[in-house]
């Protein structure tokens, strides 16, 4: 299915966009090409310390 896929989708829900590969809305190769597309943002992450309370 080499449908126009909308890059908006990626803002969606992972669980929806897993339904419509399951579906057959969205092929696989489709979402792949999308997930390249997308910038990599690793320089904008934070470290967030955790500390567990073990009681």
């Amino acid at each position: 299915m080499s449908r126009r896929i909308n890059p908006e989708l990626l803002k969606t829900d992972r669980r929806i966009i897993s339904r419509k590969v399951l579906i057959g809305e969205l092929s696989e190769k489709d979402l792949s090409a999308l997930l390249k597309k997308l910038p990599d943002m690793a320089d904008n992450a934070e470290e967030i310390p955790f500390q567990a309370n073990e009681k």
